[in-house]
């Protein structure tokens, strides 16, 4: 992959003459881009509709942009690599995209988030005050990038108001900032502010980390078949059952749920602590969640371990990845909520690695909105 990138780059290099935009050519190059695989294929073609692309003008800029889509991250870095090269040679000739054309493709929120942040960042390039005045409309955006812009910048006048000693309007700035915020690290720095203004926040409630939980474990990891095996948690949800399990001196069988809640501040539901530091284990988590309506929410979750989820009994995601990261929102999938109660399944896979940093078997799980505003259980 970072072969043919390095092609495309060198082949965006070689080009020196504009060429009007044709109705129609750009749309036909960029599906040749977008039709990259995972498996890798169609490479060639895409190389060459880049650098045909990269010899157009400012005005195919929109028509690139817009065909950047979320669900292909590798072509739309291909695609901004040629968006890049036409508005440095229009800039160039003297002849760049109009601000105005930008601001306009920036605000409408039907485009993909990538590509308005992608627009944002080429207005910056020619004209940074008029990117600058954008940044507060970006305060509930879509696009996760942009919004961090305005929450950044709602924790800078935060810091001016507590400078010019206003602190009852920095508190409400932070707070402000923090119902904005989609990302764990500006939320955690909010909150510490907030409390040193002696204002206490729980950023787990504040990003609705599902906090009760019954558990199960162990069941046997079987040299990795353990993750497709089907264990009775799949087939049932019955809280006094009791399993035969897995034999191992720091579980004692039989295999039975156990009650986890967490505590203020806590948005780990760790295996190791409910049970016991162990390898080669399989375990599975249940929780239930009431929604007010019929809904489509997302789930996001964070774990090291390989993970199954089912919602009401269906099976809404499959990642059998082992230790690759354990990131805040790792991990999303889409579901649909039925009115009153809904059961949260999470199998959790911890393998046979020893090295101390997979020492952990444990997840986080979330339920919100396709922004990652976090939906409230409507239990009582």
């Amino acid at each position: 992959m970072i072969r043919h990138f390095l092609s495309v780059t060198a082949g965006i290099s070689l080009l020196l003459i504009s060429v009007p935009l044709i109705a129609g050519e750009a749309d036909e190059l960029t599906r040749k881009i977008n039709a990259i695989s995972a498996e890798e294929t169609g490479y060639p073609e895409a190389v060459q509709a880049v650098a045909a692309l990269s010899k157009m003008n400012a005005e195919a800029i929109p028509e690139v942009l817009a065909a950047m889509k979320q669900e292909r991250p590798v072509a739309a870095n291909w695609l901004r690599g040629a968006v890049e090269a036409i508005a440095d040679k229009a800039r160039q000739e003297g002849s760049p995209i109009s601000n105005d054309t930008l601001i306009e493709f920036i605000q409408t929120q039907s485009h993909s988030a990538k590509s308005r942040s992608v627009a944002y960042h080429l207005l910056k390039q020619q004209d940074e005050t008029a990117a600058l005045q954008l940044i507060p409309s970006f305060e509930n955006d879509a696009s996760l990038e942009l919004r961090l812009l305005a929450v950044e910048k709602l924790m800078d006048d935060a810091r001016a108001n507590l400078a010019a000693e206003k602190t009852q309007e920095a508190i409400a700035t932070y707070q402000q900032a923090l119902t904005a915020t989609r990302n764990a690290h500006q939320a955690s720095v909010i909150a510490d502010a907030l409390k040193e203004l002696e204002v206490e926040v729980d950023t787990t409630e504040h990003f609705g980390f599902l906090k009760n939980w019954h558990v199960i474990a162990a069941f046997e990891f079987a040299k990795g078949d353990g993750f497709d095996a089907v264990y009775p948690p799949e087939k049932e949800i019955d809280l006094a059952a009791t399993y035969p399990g897995k034999l191992i001196d720091e579980i004692p069988a039989p295999a039975k749920w156990q009650p986890l809640k967490l505590g203020p501040g806590e948005k780990s539901v760790d295996f190791n602590k409910a049970f016991a530091p162990v390898k080669e284990v399989v375990g599975y988590a249940v929780t239930t969640f009431d929604s007010d309506q019929a809904q489509e929410v997302e789930l996001r979750w964070g774990s090291a371990n390989a993970t199954k989820v089912w919602v009401n009994g269906d099976l809404v995601a499959s990642d059998k990845v082992f230790h690759a990261g354990d990131n805040f929102d790792q991990y999303s999938a889409k579901a649909k909520l039925n009115p009153g109660e809904n059961t949260i399944l999470v199998k959790l896979v911890q393998n046979e690695q020893t090295q101390s940093w997979t020492n952990v078997w444990k997840f986080e799980l979330r339920v919100c909105d396709h922004l990652g505003t976090a939906i409230a259980d409507a239990k009582p």
